[in-house]
């Protein structure tokens, strides 16, 4: 940006003339810092600060560069990536040198219509027609980059369009000549055109638009460089350019930004509005600094795209959403990579993923032979099972905790009212609504050791050899007729915290203990005799029918906790055996089981501290310090395939749970499904960042994202032309964020690739590779 002495009124001028003059005497102009007349600074950063907040409003990113930053970026730009040091600083003070040979420290050279500086041969090419139709700068970009070209854009926009004499004889002359041909005709209709938006408010602009390429390989790859770049210029909006620049030199100063405001291409007249449509705006930003990167998306040019998991800016609740076979298994399993392998950590974050069939499998797979051999527990994948072996018991708790916390009985809450309610029904039936809290309370009261007349699991030896094996080993003393809580708090006491957990899976309640605290009294007086829907059974016998019936049906919830992701930081569960389609009663099933392994995997994720006081007190110290270890660990719960919880609004409301509380407990939240209703109006609103893999060309879900996101015309032209699928280059997908976004790419490495794959031919021959040779 250049603010220039014709802002000032007449006045203004010659008093900061004045002024200058007697405050810089003895100094030269390169070399004092205060060579500015005194009414510009304060113009021209009201103009900085103003355009900087359209560019916020318009959802541009932007970064305004002190001075240091510019003069290097001024010096890197004259004299190649190889001549500036990255700590470089300008010389300041009276006793510096001027600053103009701090800049350019490589003497220029001309060769014929070519600049030499250094070992590069420079060569400018000017606008001297503009376009007939304003095209995005992605398209010159586009086939510059596939083209192989380097290039520097430089765009001067300047006030005063019509002013001067300049425009008064081209209108005239236009006018006089309009008879002649059809561009005489058509440059009169400009020229009118023109005047009518100025007289219509708008504002008309000076622009001279001008293009250099470079070479190391000498002249004649110099001319077919400028041949083939004047080609592609000429192709983006049916531009005309020239080779024959007045002066190289002064066309390569002026395509250095700050470095000198002028340009050797002829003026051309256009609205501000068309102009902008020049300008490199509508490239994708970086989401992320390069230093703090762990991974790396493309824009479609090739411009690198780094990418954190772990900005701080937001929560990182994010949607992924596509068509299948565009990339979205692959995004989803780049992104859980990304956000394991975070820098400047000790061991691995907390991550899980709970997936319908084997596409997270690769990823654990990577894990795993990353990791040091005594270390590759930390990274599992399971298959969950419909049988006891793989049972998750819901009704588990907080190590030594009698009674489940806040956050626990939410949980349960949501799992029994999905459980309760008739396949395809639209939620839980009146009577068993009001239900399932005194039950629940009902059921751990009796099986609690601190509750007179309870009946508390007793203690048997050979029920978990391990358990015993922890016992023994650490000489614990029971009571004569020791409960299991009796076990759990002498192995907690003696250390062995992970035995003491197994020994806890005994002590808690199971689904069926439900069948007896259905018929307490304190329940029965609740419930009374209301009946179930509008037949004549009653809510107690209906909710006895269909725990019963769960104890043969899904045996996996309906027995001491089996299933054990160990000391797993990183895991994902596959439902693909335990989540069958195509039926309401199916759906129901398919979603318990998300809740299921969702509880399962991240149970301890979501207390907080203020749930430490319904915590025992022998037991509070040692939460205490775990709930901070999680709380300084960052954590990441994803979810494939969530159209498959589209008919159990349960599920819904526990994932929307989840995302707003994920913030403060530093859980990242991850869904991804094929397509946008999927998700929900309300995990719509809640997401704060999207990834767009492709709509199939169907109008009516382009226009629903288009309606959900206020895309743009460049947006939406993406999503419908440009969201193709992997290719040679990568998968496309349009991010959409508040900070940045835009068309990225993900091009995943060799390595990433072959163990990231959910293509059914791939994984088949990755998977018969891995039974011949180990993976690595």
């Amino acid at each position: 940006c250049w603010t220039r002495p014709a802002v000032l009124t007449p006045s203004q001028q010659k008093r900061d003339r004045r002024r200058a003059a007697l405050r810089d005497r003895g100094f030269s102009e390169s070399l004092c810092p205060e060579a500015a007349w005194d009414g510009l600074p304060p113009r021209h950063d009201a103009l900085c600060g103003a355009i900087a907040a359209l560019f916020a409003d318009a959802g541009i990113a932007a970064e305004r560069l002190d001075g240091d930053d510019a003069v290097r970026a001024m010096r890197i730009l004259l004299n190649g990536p190889d001549s500036t040091a990255p700590d470089w600083r300008p010389a300041g003070g009276a006793d510096s040198p001027p600053l103009a040979p701090q800049l350019l420290v490589r003497d220029p050279e001309r060769e014929g219509g070519a600049l030499r500086i250094g070992a590069r041969l420079y060569a400018p090419l000017d606008m001297t027609l503009g376009p007939r139709r304003a095209r995005p700068f992605a398209e010159l970009m586009d086939r510059a980059a596939e083209a192989g070209l380097p290039f520097r854009f430089s765009l001067l926009v300047e006030g005063g369009g019509l002013a001067g004499p300049g425009p008064a004889a081209a209108r005239i002359g236009s006018s006089f000549m309009a008879f002649s041909s059809d561009d005489s005709f058509a440059a009169r209709n400009a020229m009118t055109g023109l005047h009518a938006l100025r007289a219509d408010a708008a504002a008309i602009v000076r622009l001279r638009l001008g293009l250099l390429t470079w070479t190391g390989e000498g002249p004649d790859a110099l001319r077919q460089r400028a041949a083939r770049l004047q080609q592609i210029a000429e192709g983006w909006g049916e531009t005309s350019f020239s080779p024959l620049a007045g002066d190289p030199l002064e066309a390569f100063a002026g395509s250095v930004p700050g470095f000198a405001c002028g340009a050797t291409a002829p003026p051309a007249a256009a609205p501000l509005s068309e102009a902008l449509r020049l300008l490199p705006a509508g490239r994708p930003a970086p989401p992320a600094r390069l230093e703090a990167a762990n991974h790396l998306f493309r824009s479609p040019d090739g411009k690198l795209l780094p990418f954190s998991c772990e900005d701080g800016e937001d929560h990182g609740f994010e949607l992924i959403y596509g068509i299948p076979g565009r990339g979205k298994s692959v995004l989803m399993n780049s992104l859980a990579l990304a956000h394991a392998l975070q820098s400047g950590r000790d061991r691995l974050p907390l991550a899980a993923v709970v997936d319908i069939g084997p596409s997270s499998s690769g990823l654990i797979s990577l894990l795993r032979e990353a990791l040091p051999r005594d270390r590759r527990h930390e990274a599992g994948w399971f298959r969950l099972r419909m049988s006891r072996d793989c049972a998750i018991n819901p009704f588990d708790t907080q190590l030594g905790c009698r009674l489940p916390l806040p956050p626990e009985r939410a949980f349960l809450s949501n799992l029994l009212g999905l459980i309760l309610t008739p396949a395809g029904a639209a939620g839980v039936p009146d009577g068993m609504r009001e239900l399932i809290g005194p039950t629940v309370a009902e059921a751990y009261a009796m099986r609690s050791d601190g509750v007179p007349g309870a009946e508390p699991h007793a203690w048997a030896a050979g029920v978990d050899p391990e358990a015993d094996a922890a016992l023994e080993r650490h000489a614990c003393h029971l009571p004569e007729r020791p409960l299991w809580w009796d076990a759990v708090d002498a192995l907690f006491a003696a250390g062995a915290f992970e035995a003491a957990e197994r020994a806890q899976r005994r002590a808690v309640p199971v689904m069926a203990d439900l069948l007896s605290a259905v018929r307490q009294p304190a329940v029965q007086a609740l419930i009374g005799e209301a009946r179930h829907g509008a037949g004549a059974e009653t809510v107690t016998a209906a909710f006895n029918r269909i725990v019963t019936a769960l104890a043969g049906d899904w045996p996996v919830m309906c027995a001491p906790t089996a299933f054990d992701a160990g000391q797993a930081r990183v895991a994902a569960v596959d439902l693909g055996e335990v989540a069958p389609r195509g039926s309401p009663e199916a759906d129901r099933q398919t979603a318990a089981m998300y809740l299921l392994a969702r509880h399962a995997l991240t149970r301890g994720w979501w207390l907080d501290e203020e749930n430490l006081g319904e915590v025992p007190e022998r037991y509070r110290a040692w939460h205490a310090e775990r709930l901070r270890d999680l709380r300084e660990t960052p954590k990441r719960l994803a979810y494939d395939e969530f159209h498959r919880t589209g008919a159990a609004p349960a599920a819904r409301a526990q994932v929307e749970r989840d995302a707003r509380e994920a913030r403060k407990l530093r859980v990242r939240l991850c869904l991804a499904s094929q397509r946008i209703e999927d998700f929900g109006e309300a995990l719509v609103e809640l997401a704060t960042r999207f990834w767009i893999l492709g709509a199939g060309g169907k109008r009516r879900e382009i226009e629903a994202l288009s309606k959900v996101f206020d895309l743009n015309e460049t947006a939406v032209e993406a999503v419908s032309c440009r969201l193709t699928g992997p290719g040679r280059d990568g998968a496309p997908a349009l991010l959409i964020s508040a900070g940045a976004g835009g068309l990225v790419v993900n091009t995943p490495g060799p390595v990433e690739l072959w163990a990231l794959t959910t293509s059914p031919r791939d994984a088949a021959l990755r998977d018969r590779l891995y039974r011949r040779v180990p993976p690595a």
